[in-house]
């Protein structure tokens, strides 16, 4: 009787060892699978009363979202971002505060599809570029003119090649301002600002964006925009020498003519009347 008793008792054993072990493997495998990542399920709660966006370059654009159906949109999109084991190290574009009763949740937010992109001192999670889409575009929270980003650094690297001998005359360390520019702040974003100065670059290697520092520079490049929709734009750029005592004042029109921008650069010299009466 004893060998049928260990022999049962020895399949028992097998059995349930081979239960917990596929109780295990579905866990993982589900786990793997998961596609909310937990942490945010309290913006499906019911219990956030307003998410605060602020601009980190335009202090004046700020928006809240205090709409149940858009704080659950919200939910949506970020319940499915990853975990990232690194922040970006780009600056942020947006300051995102979460009140959830008498707790303030705050997170740092780059636009653009990287590592870490949203985060805070605890977690940092990668929100995809659709996701990241969303965020924007589903709030409402912006809406750039079109093809911005083409019209608006491709015309200050236009300035910057027709002032080429002079940025690179010596060691000068280059500054671009678009501080003031604040009718564009709020459609400026550090990916974009990356993919810039990879270019300008190219033209003169010792190049940065002002930081409140202008005073660390050589020679500032200032931006000001004069108008803009979907088929024109103006504005005007300053190449400002600090070393020569020199200004070079530039009108800078863009014209969207058969889904293409064309760039005119002039100077108060040879500005046509038309331009400047309408400027």
């Amino acid at each position: 009787m004893k060998k049928p008793i260990k022999s049962i008792i020895t399949i028992l054993v097998i059995i349930l060892s081979f239960s917990l072990t596929s109780c295990g493997m579905i866990d993982n495998i589900k786990s793997k699978f998961k596609s909310d990542n937990g942490y945010f399920d309290y913006l499906g709660s019911g219990k956030v009363e307003v998410i605060s966006i602020q601009s980190v370059r335009d202090k004046s654009f700020k928006f809240l979202v205090t709409d149940d159906k858009a704080i659950l949109n919200m939910y949506n999109l970020l319940s499915k971002a990853k975990v990232s084991e690194k922040k970006s190290d780009l600056q942020p574009d947006y300051i995102f505060e979460i009140k959830v009763g008498d707790e303030v949740k705050t997170f740092n937010y780059v636009v653009g599809a990287y590592d870490g992109n949203f985060y805070n001192d605890d977690i940092s999670f990668t929100v995809s570029k659709r996701l990241d889409e969303g965020i924007l575009q589903n709030l409402s929270i912006i809406r750039k003119p079109r093809d911005f980003e083409y019209i608006y650094y491709n015309s200050i690297l236009d300035v910057m090649n027709l002032q080429k001998e002079v940025l690179n005359d010596g060691n000068n360390k280059i500054g671009i301002d678009v501080q003031e520019d604040v009718d564009c702040l709020k459609y400026i974003f550090s990916s974009d600002i990356e993919d810039f100065l990879t270019r300008a670059r190219n033209i003169t290697p010792n190049v940065e964006m002002v930081n409140n520092n202008q005073n660390d520079f050589d020679i500032v490049i200032n931006i000001k925009n004069r108008g803009h929709n979907s088929t024109i734009y103006k504005s005007n750029i300053t190449v400002q020498d600090k070393k020569n005592n020199i200004e070079y004042y530039y009108y800078v029109v863009g014209e969207n003519e058969f889904k293409e921008w064309n760039i005119s650069i002039y100077t108060k010299d040879n500005i046509p009347k038309e331009v400047e009466k309408n400027w």
